[in-house]
């Protein structure tokens, strides 16, 4: 009996859809519009880390 591995999925660059081509790039403007306002409210930023929830202090 012959095993193979998973193939890694190909990259988000390649996808037909110009969202899912996209994705990255929005994500990146979430992550640094939330945390540009748990800033200037000095609010925690809450993430997920090893399946827990954790605030963090943004400077």
């Amino acid at each position: 009996m012959k095993t193979t591995r998973p193939t890694a999925p190909p990259p988000l660059s390649t996808a037909k859809s110009p969202d899912f081509r996209n994705a990255a790039a929005a994500f990146e403007r979430a992550r640094q519009r939330a945390h540009d306002i748990a800033r200037q409210t000095n609010t925690y930023l809450v993430v997920q880390q090893d399946g827990q929830l954790v605030k963090l202090k943004v400077n």
